[in-house]
C-alpha cells in the first residue's frame, strides 16, 4: 500500500470520527473549498447535492442539532485509484426528539491535495426519513405534554431565548412573549383557567428545505365555572440547536376572548 493509499484511509478515518463526536469544526477541515458532497437517491423534497465547503459544513450542522449520542462503525479499502477510498459503514444515532435512527449505507470518497474534493453516499431513504420527521415528532410531543399539562418537560423542548407570537391576540393578552422560563410561565397560568382540554392535530408539515413545521389543530376545553371554548388554529414552529426556537400561532381571538377574561389579574400587550 502507498503513502497516498494510508493517507485516504486515515482521511476516512477522521471523517467518521468527526461525525462519531459530532464535532462539525474536525469535519470542516477535511474538505476542499469546492467540495460536493452527494446523495444520489433521496426522498422527495430531500437535496441531492450540497456544493462547496461551507454549505456542506452547515448543512451536517442542521443534522448535528438533531442528534443526541451517534454510535457509527466503518469499514474502509483503498481503490486502485489513489485518491480514492470506499467505505461501508453503519449508524445508529439517539434523536433529541425521541426515537432512534438507524442506518447503513455505502460512500465513495475522492481527494484532491489530502481533503475530500467529491463524496457520494447511498444510504436507505426510507430509513432517512426519520431525520426529516424528528422535528415533527417533537412538534406532537408539544401537544401531547400541553395534554398531560407536564409543563416541566414541555418547557424543555424550548430554546432558551425561543419566542411564541400571537399575531392576532385578543385584547388583554401579550401578543409577544420572550423567553423559555417566561413561555412556561404563560401556559401554566393559561391552563390554570381550563377545568379540561383536549387538542387534537389535523396535519402537520414539515417545510421542505426549511426547518419550519406547521400544524392544524383543533383546541376543545371547559373551563372553571362551566363555559367552553373551541377553536381550529394554525401554529408555525421553527427550530434553533433542536429546540423551539419560535412559534407563531394564529386563532380566532372573538372565541379565545372568553378564556383571556378568565385570567386571574390585567394581562399585558
Amino acid at each position: 500500500m502507498t503513502e497516498q493509499h494510508s493517507h485516504g484511509l486515515r482521511v476516512v478515518d477522521d471523517f467518521y470520527r468527526a461525525l462519531r463526536a459530532k464535532d462539525i469544526d474536525a469535519f470542516a477541515e477535511l474538505w476542499t473549498a469546492d467540495a460536493v458532497y452527494r446523495v444520489p437517491t433521496t426522498p422527495d423534497g430531500v437535496p441531492g447535492e450540497f456544493a462547496g465547503r461551507d454549505v456542506i459544513v452547515a448543512g451536517l450542522g442542521g443534522f448535528f442539532a438533531l442528534f443526541g449520542e451517534v454510535r457509527l462503525t466503518w469499514d474502509a479499502e483503498p481503490m486502485a485509484d489513489p485518491q480514492k477510498v470506499l467505505a461501508t459503514w453503519t449508524m445508529e444515532v439517539d434523536l433529541l426528539a425521541g426515537g432512534t435512527y438507524r442506518n447503513r449505507g455505502a460512500s465513495l470518497f475522492r481527494l484532491e491535495q489530502g481533503r475530500i474534493a467529491e463524496f457520494s453516499e447511498h444510504v436507505d431513504t426510507a430509513a432517512f426519513l426519520t431525520v426529516f420527521s424528528a422535528r415533527a415528532g417533537a412538534v406532537r410531543r408539544f401537544f401531547e405534554l400541553l395534554q398531560e399539562r407536564d409543563f416541566q418537560a414541555w418547557g424543555e423542548l424550548w430554546h432558551e431565548h425561543g419566542t411564541l407570537t400571537m399575531p392576532y391576540a385578543p385584547q388583554g393578552l401579550a401578543s409577544l412573549i420572550e423567553g423559555r422560563s417566561e413561555i412556561a410561565a404563560a401556559y401554566r397560568r393559561l391552563f390554570a383557567v381550563y377545568e379540561k382540554a383536549e387538542t387534537e392535530l389535523t396535519g402537520v408539515h414539515p417545510a421542505a428545505g426549511s426547518d419550519t413545521v406547521c400544524v392544524q389543530y383543533k383546541v376543545r376545553a371547559t373551563l372553571r365555572g362551566g363555559s367552553a371554548y373551541a377553536g381550529e388554529n394554525i401554529a408555525l414552529f421553527r427550530f434553533r440547536d433542536g429546540l423551539i426556537s419560535a412559534c407563531h400561532d394564529y386563532f380566532d381571538p372573538r372565541r379565545f376572548q372568553d378564556v383571556v377574561d378568565a385570567l386571574p389579574g390585567p394581562q399585558p400587550r
